[in-house]
């Protein structure tokens, strides 16, 4: 029986990861992480013992505040807008959990409750958009190292959500729990500004708009590139953010059609397929944005500049850039800066 490390949060997408896997003859190994303080556990009983299989608890309370929280709120500090989730799939739960099965419980396997396929693609194995392609979660698994790949175990990517939970219903399951988690799993019940109130104090600054201050803001943290509302300024015309420069410690201001972009400067690009095997890739540079055609990708020292076909709106230094060829990533990297945004 091969042995298998399924990652149980508390929530049904986890536990039906576990039960399919079981049906198949598995032995499934229940490891639940315990990232941050007011972490929410209430269902784990009633799923383990309807699994009947081992658990434990891993506390990394201490690397998740390493590694994700405080690089969370640096990136705010610094202007820009990261995406955690991402983050944490690479550095916590394929990161440290993969290595931790590998070496502790001797298995390579390991499952989660993710919406994303496991495929062969060009001679190597990558990861593809799942059939419910409204759940498609394949955008925050881009960061993730290309040799934790083919360990992977996805059970749900053949399946929709409504599947999942006509499955849980058949089974009468005690834990079924039809409101999804939000996006910023440590935030619980706070509130974003809430949040970063406790790391960062205000700092008031400058709003600028066509080289005049217009206003005042009390942080760069609180505000993203793009937003439109809660400046509380009447200028007689609908504005937007097109920078947060933390050096001077000011917003710019300017209309929307000066937040589209041709082109754009990655980090830390992540490959899952390499380079010269990409034929006609598109680019996503937010979370259930529109794919765009990449027109070219020029390597400058350790950064990457992409070129799209056509603009993109918004591009936000912070974000994740995925890249797609039909239905398989590709690969991913962090946005460092658009034509509007010339400091690091």
């Amino acid at each position: 029986m091969k042995k298998i490390v399924v990652a149980l949060s508390g929530g049904i997408d986890s536990a039906l990861s576990a039960y399919i896997l079981k049906t198949q003859g598995y032995n499934i190994i229940g490891i639940t992480l315990y990232l941050f303080n007011n972490q929410d556990f209430e269902n784990l009983s009633q799923i383990v013992n309807f699994l009947k299989i081992s658990h434990t608890f891993l506390d990394l309370r201490n690397i998740f505040t390493e590694k994700i929280i405080k690089n969370f709120v640096n990136s705010y500090k610094k202007g820009e807008t990261p995406n955690p989730c991402a983050w944490c799939n690479k550095e916590i739960k394929f990161g440290f959990l993969y290595s931790y099965a590998l070496q502790n419980l001797k298995t390579p396997y390991l499952a989660t409750g993710h919406y994303a396929q496991v495929s062969e693609y060009k001679g190597h194995i990558l990861l593809s958009k799942p059939k419910d392609f409204k759940k498609d979660q394949t955008y925050f698994l881009s960061l993730i190292e290309k040799k934790v790949l083919p360990h992977l175990v996805l059970p749900l990517g053949n399946f929709k959500k409504e599947e999942v939970y006509k499955i849980a219903q058949d089974l009468n399951l005690p834990f079924i729990e039809k409101k999804e988690s939000q996006d910023i799993c440590f935030l619980r019940k706070v509130s974003l500004k809430e949040f970063l109130k406790c790391y960062l104090p205000y700092k008031e600054g400058p709003v600028i708009y066509k080289n005049k201050i217009v206003g005042k803001h009390p942080g760069i943290q609180f505000f993203t590139i793009g937003q439109r509302k809660g400046l509380n300024l009447s200028l007689g015309k609908p504005v937007y953010i097109l920078e947060l420069d933390p050096k001077e410690n000011k917003i710019i201001l300017g209309e929307k059609e000066e937040l589209y972009t041709e082109e754009l400067i990655l980090k830390n690009l992540n490959l899952h397929l390499p380079l010269e095997l990409w034929e006609k890739p598109e680019a996503q540079i937010r979370y259930k944005s529109e794919p765009v055609p990449v027109k070219e990708i020029k390597k400058e020292k350790n950064y990457y500049k992409i070129l799209f076909e056509k603009p993109v709106w918004g591009a936000t230094p912070g974000q994740i850039c995925t890249f797609y060829e039909k239905n398989y990533l590709l690969g991913g990297g962090v946005i460092l800066r658009t034509p509007l945004r010339s400091f690091e």
